[in-house]
């Protein structure tokens, strides 16, 4: 489940970059402690095997590659995937493995599985059903104990099945709001939202790769083992309970308590500095019937906005010809202008509020190079459209010219909806730069005379710079919100927001036009206002639960189920072809299909039988229950520094052994590198949603020691206690 997904979800904001890409924020650490410590653990380890006994030739290579592999990864930030193929290589050209122990992970059904459930978990996320569902479940907490335990529910469900690194990407900005709105801190969620993903993944056989990549070992192992859907949950589910209770009650002494985001909504410029927000219009929208609305009959006392990088500006009548009450607290009526400010990452997100929509009508006008039949003309833009941020370029021909002049949407199919200045907006003559502040709205020649009036009546003017496709300008004097502008001039270095296509980043990143462009993360318009939308939701629910149950009646048929899931997903429009692809994340499944090689090794080699005397030596005089806590503390001491499917592969061979010279099942034991491997929860840079939730969260390594250090020691003594009294006393 260690997914190395780009995420630029949790700060709201995007860089831009050539490629489109963000990065999580890593940590700041120091590199030189952390080689020393790992290198003076690694060699310990490293001599007491190689002079606690007489190693081969091939052990010692097994044993030498493991270490380089284990220690680039945690101390030198080296891809997993690199380090683990590469391992694998050396093993092969060294003679440890043979080819078929070199190819086996590559096709492995477990393998395949993750690969296929990543897609369906891509298509789930698509239909943005999870994320109304959390909504719904959320609620209005009125403390933080509350707001911590409504916040798990759903992530626990959610995890249990899909990845919880897409779970955690998508509660993300879900957090953030709401938090905001319940005057919470995000601080005391957002990392128990991290742990909570981590349990729900050992609640189910498919919740985590690593359940998947044991139980085939454990297949493979002893093909009379079998594990159902739910088997795992019997001890996960206690630890899971534990686990909650303790970050419930601590996390009010060992978390921050309180965290601003940077780019805040309330300081523009600091030290001089230039304002990295953009201002946007977006009409408020009368939802159809049955369908989810959050702004529509609400008063702004009930809708909260603001937010770190986001505030709400002002609200306009542009539109009808009775007018619409404008008192403070007057409910948001169909038609109205909501001006907002912020990020660009934040603007985006807010295109997905149900009930707003950018207030531009251009958008319907660009075309699409993949619409092939009219009908789908409309369907197609929404899949197919994306924010995009772009800087001009000092020597671009758009410097110096207006939009209606180079005629930007029919040239670049592309559609400007906000633009934060460069060097100058615009110059007056004898003066300085200066910026021209506007406001625009659409609409036709014929309501140009009564939205002047109504205008005047607010004090604002209406600016003459109009052109001809029907935008209006509306100026005034604090907000620089803009749709269309009439003679305003593009200068270098101005940023734009623009709705275009998912391939303009492509096409225009290497040109003279702009000097950088990004695509904006989960920049995609919202898909949930078409009788269509609907059923796509339950055909993904109906689909979701159809895996759920046969796997559960028959865990052969897991393979076959999403195979068949994600041909449907993909025919029914919920997701394109493209998109089920970049689901696929190549990176992790080559780390855990090289881990095989190595796991490969250690069982060819004889290395696991070193390793499971060493095991049952230490553990020996404690009985039973002491070799279940050995296995479980190893198990997640070595997911703290390396992928968590690697660790299962490392430690399952020599696991299996010492369980049989001991006397033990197989079963507990798998199920201990289940939890185990899933348990990273010391330091930011031990699993994924760790890191991503770093930012958002201002969180410090310490945090993660303090907070996530004793939350290891609560599920090693609960997992170990739960599995004895089920398993270990047979």
């Amino acid at each position: 489940d260690e997914l190395l997904l780009p995420v630029g979800e949790g700060s709201g904001e995007s860089s831009p970059a050539k490629k489109g890409k963000t990065e999580p924020t890593a940590p700041p650490r120091s590199s030189r402690t952390a080689v020393i410590v790992a290198s003076l653990i690694g060699l310990g380890i490293f001599f007491g095997t190689y002079f606690g006994a007489s190693l081969t030739l091939q052990q010692t290579i097994c044993v030498c590659v493991i270490y380089l592999a284990m220690t680039s990864m945690a101390c030198f930030n080296v891809a997993s995937d690199l380090a683990m193929f590469t391992a694998s290589v050396i093993l092969l050209a060294t003679e440890v493995i043979t080819r078929d122990e070199f190819l086996q992970g590559f096709g492995n059904s477990s393998v395949v599985c993750v690969g296929l459930l990543l897609v369906v978990a891509k298509g789930v996320e698509e239909t943005g059903a999870l994320e109304r569902l959390v909504k719904f479940c959320l609620g209005k907490p009125k403390n933080r104990v509350a707001a911590q335990l409504v916040m798990m529910v759903p992530v626990l469900l959610i995890s249990a099945f899909l990845s919880n690194t897409a779970c955690v990407a998508m509660m993300i900005p879900i957090i953030q709001s709401w938090s905001d709105s319940i005057n919470q801190s995000r601080s005391q969620l957002l990392l128990p939202l991290s742990y909570v993903s981590m349990m729900g993944g050992c609640l189910s056989l498919i919740g985590s790769s690593n359940n998947l990549v044991a139980y085939e070992k454990a297949k493979a192992y002893d093909p009379d083992i079998n594990i159902g859907m739910f088997d795992v949950a019997k001890a996960g589910v206690p630890m899971t309970i534990c686990g909650i209770v303790y970050m419930v009650c601590s996390s009010k002494y060992l978390l921050p308590s309180g965290v601003d985001e940077g780019g805040g909504a309330s300081n523009s410029e600091a030290g001089g500095a230039r304002d990295q927000r953009y201002s946007m219009c977006f009409w408020v929208q009368k939802a159809k019937s049955g369908r989810p609305n959050d702004v529509y009959g609400l008063s702004p006392s009930q809708v909260v906005f603001d937010r770190p990088g986001l505030s709400f500006v002002r609200r306009h009548c542009l539109e009808g010809d009775d007018g619409v009450d404008l008192m403070p607290d007057a409910p948001f009526s169909e038609g109205e202008l909501l001006v907002f400010k912020g990020t660009a990452g934040r603007l985006a997100q807010l295109q997905k509020t149900p009930g707003l929509v950018l207030a531009t009508k251009e958008i319907e006008k660009l075309s699409f190079a993949r619409v092939k039949h009219k009908a789908d003309n409309k369907l197609s833009k929404r899949r197919h459209r994306r924010i995009i941020e772009a800087v001009i370029d000092v020597n671009s021909p758009l410097v110096g010219k207006t939009i209606k002049e180079v005629a930007f949407r029919q040239s670049y199919n592309a559609v400007v909806v906000a633009r934060r200045p460069g060097i100058t907006f615009s110059t007056t003559p004898g003066q300085g730069p200066t910026k021209q502040r506007s406001v625009s709205s659409c609409g036709g020649a014929g309501e140009r005379n009564s939205l002047a009036n109504r205008l005047q009546e607010e004090g604002l003017e209406m600016n003459p710079n109009s052109n001809s496709d029907g935008y209006v300008n509306l100026s005034f004097s604090d907000c620089d919100c803009n749709t269309s502008w009439g003679a305003v001039k593009f200068c270098a270095g101005d940023s734009l927001l623009l709705v275009a296509s998912s391939s303009f980043v492509k096409q225009y990143s290497n040109s003279r036009f702009f000097a950088l462009v990004t695509e904006l993360s989960n920049s995609k318009p919202p898909r949930n206002d078409t009788p269509k939308d609907l059923l796509r939701v339950w055909v993904t629910w109906g689909m979701l639960a159809m895996i759920i149950g046969v796997s559960a009646y028959d865990d052969s048929r897991l393979l076959e189920m999403c195979v068949i899931t994600v041909t449907v997903q993909i025919y029914f429009q919920i997701m394109t072809l493209e998109e089920a692809w970049s689901a696929v994340k190549g990176g992790t499944l080559l780390t855990i299909a090289s881990s095989f090689s190595l796991g490969n090794a250690i069982q060819s080699s004889g290395l696991a039988d070193i390793i499971a005397d060493e095991i049952c030596l230490i553990a020996g005089p404690f009985g039973k229950i002491g070799l279940i806590a050995v296995v479980y503390f190893v198990t997640s001491l070595l997911s703290i520094l390396v992928s968590n499917t690697a660790v299962v592969i490392f430690l399952f061979d020599p696991v299996a052994k010492a369980a049989d010279k001991v006397g033990m099942d197989l079963l507990p034991f798998v199920f201990i590198l289940m939890i185990g491997s899933s348990a990273a929860y010391a330091t930011p840079i031990s699993y994924q949603t760790n890191l991503m939730v770093f930012a958002p969260g201002g969180y410090t390594f310490m945090d993660y020691v303090r907070f996530g250090g004793p939350l290891q020691l609560v599920s090693w003594v609960s997992t170990t206690i739960v599995v004895y009294l089920i398993w270990g006393r047979d």
